[in-house]
């Protein structure tokens, strides 16, 4: 037996832990995948010494498997593209998040929801898209989820559900290849909350989320127990804009006198509290013993750069939109109520990326392989075993890619001997300020700062290097100097040939469509009838 402790949030009025006894199984039928949009490095309670509030994930990460070496891309859609389909952005041409241009994840990848759905699973997606929405066909309803109930781009006011005044962006799809233009697809003009009304607070993205991810599992449930699912949750929070209930914040008004920093703190408190629901639901349904949560950021703390909101990367220097380890070493630990006692509580320190997402969960779920003929070639590796069992990771380098500014790509090898082809990893390069409980830290930077992208080759010809031994230094404070190490130096022409490769196999970065126009929102009426905007395809 084993037991799991939720801290059950407010939202349903429970404020004691409960403990759930649950059976130990030979493998997980469900999977729980959340993205938690921006976390930083030291973000959560377990990090950060309670300085935020996060319990339901202190337990998920003091119970199960935390990922000490884990890394994820610069930034968000190519964090994305590369968990659907289990490859790296210099194979998808996904190299930066897509700007409200007419492109997306090529139509040709698979995604880990149409190699789960071919071995039953029922995939429903709730949240963040951000893979495309100029057509149709890239939408998720098109790409192997059964329904989809959220927002299409990269970030939206959290009660008003508006892209940055463009028009409302929030959908309901509730079965596969469901489309705007054929009448099935939904705006969610209910949701939308209007500054005053009595249902303003319930209007918050991060609660309406976690109540779908709810009401999804309880419609499963009724049906068969039995039959797997796989529910992508993909919170807004903790991306901007900075948003919160204020009765989240109100907790950190004595401990944490940075005001950005403390609204940050309310915002991911949310998150906490809805993870904690959706494991009652999944408890209620009788699915939580056997549902395993991967838990994920999708791109390091925007500290600096690229839309803060007052993360922090201690001890690691960098922002999002870069290949500093800062933007790159993500926040990550998976959760199962049946992992074997040596892999409780794990911190384990072996390499693993995002890429390994898709053949480590089809191995853990299913107990098969991804079949080579399923999906365009791999590069992320099966994990299950090693994470499992404490084995050596069988991987064996990271190749970053490279920043939102096209500097890099980056590299690193099992020892960490990191190398940055060039003389920067993108963006300031500034470190985090490490956070205390009691605490009055300054978070730096603007509220946002676009990196535009520049032409990217992960073949740049340039005898300019950055090498970091990350082991001694995680913290990437100093680059050694010439001549290298005999062992280092040898260790870099490895890392080098490694990039020759990646640089022979890679696709050109994806590019608008030219037959598309520009982006725009779209026209509709709202309920009162009155001329309103929305966001979705206008290229088809």
């Amino acid at each position: 037996v084993c037991q799991f402790q939720i801290m059950l949030g407010r939202r349903l009025r429970v404020t004691t832990l409960a403990a759930l006894v649950c059976i130990v199984l030979g493998q997980p039928k469900h999977l729980a995948l959340i993205v938690i949009d921006d976390l930083g490095f030291d973000d959560m309670g377990f990090a950060n010494k309670g300085q935020i509030g996060t319990p339901n994930f202190n337990h998920m990460h003091d119970n199960g498997v935390s990922l000490r070496s884990y890394y994820v891309q610069p930034s968000c859609s190519p964090t994305r593209a590369t968990i659907m389909t289990g490859r790296k952005p210099v194979h998808t041409g996904i190299n930066y998040w897509i700007p409200n241009q007419a492109y997306g994840l090529p139509l040709n990848e698979t995604t880990l929801a149409q190699v789960l759905n071919r071995r039953g699973f029922q995939s429903h997606a709730i949240g963040k898209w951000h893979l495309g929405c100029h057509k149709t066909p890239y939408l998720p309803t098109f790409r192997g989820f059964q329904s989809f109930w959220g927002y299409y781009e990269g970030s939206e006011d959290y009660w008003t559900h508006n892209y940055y005044g463009n028009g409302l962006d929030f959908h309901q799809e509730d079965s596969a290849n469901c489309s705007i233009k054929s009448g099935c697809s939904k705006l969610l003009w209910d949701a939308v909350g209007v500054d005053g009304a009595a249902n303003y607070w319930d209007a918050y993205s991060t609660h309406l989320f976690t109540a779908r991810a709810a009401s999804i599992i309880k419609a499963h449930a009724a049906v068969d127990t039995s039959a797997p699912l796989f529910l992508y949750l993909a919170y807004q929070g903790v991306h901007e804009p900075q948003q919160s209930p204020q009765h989240y914040v109100d907790p950190y008004n004595t401990t944490i006198l940075d005001n950005s920093r403390r609204v940050f703190a309310g915002m991911l408190s949310a998150v906490d509290e809805g993870v904690g629901n959706v494991s009652s639901a999944l408890e209620a349904a009788g699915m939580l013993q056997d549902t395993l949560f991967i838990v994920t950021t999708d791109n390091g703390g925007p500290t600096t750069e690229c839309s803060t909101t007052g993360q922090s990367n201690w001890p690691l220097r960098g922002s999002k939109c870069s290949i500093w380890d800062g933007g790159t070493r993500g926040m990550g630990f998976m959760y199962w109520a049946g992992l074997p006692s040596v892999a409780k509580g794990l911190q384990y320190p072996g390499l693993i990326h995002a890429a390994d997402w898709l053949p480590t969960v089809v191995s853990a779920l299913t107990e098969s392989a991804v079949d080579p003929s399923e999906t365009l070639p791999l590069d992320g590796i099966d994990m299950w075993a090693a994470l499992t069992q404490n084995l050596t990771s069988p991987r064996t380098h990271v190749y970053y890619g490279i920043a939102q500014g096209g500097q890099g790509p980056a590299l690193r090898d099992v020892q960490g001997v990191k190398l940055i082809v060039g003389t920067s990893g993108g963006g300031k390069g500034e470190w985090s300020l490490q956070q205390f409980p009691n605490s009055s830290v300054s978070i730096p930077g603007p509220p946002y700062a676009y990196l535009a992208p520049q032409d990217l080759t992960h073949n740049l010809q340039t005898d300019d290097q950055l090498v970091f031994l990350l082991a001694q230094d995680p913290g990437e404070h100093n680059p050694l100097s010439t001549p290298l190490r005999p062992d280092v130096a040898a260790a870099v022409l490895s890392l080098q040939n490694i990039r020759v490769k990646y640089a022979k196999t890679a696709v050109p970065q994806a590019v608008p469509d030219p037959s598309c126009p520009k982006f725009t929102g779209l026209n509709t009426t709202d309920p009162s009838g009155n001329p309103a905007k929305y966001i979705g395809p206008w290229c088809d």
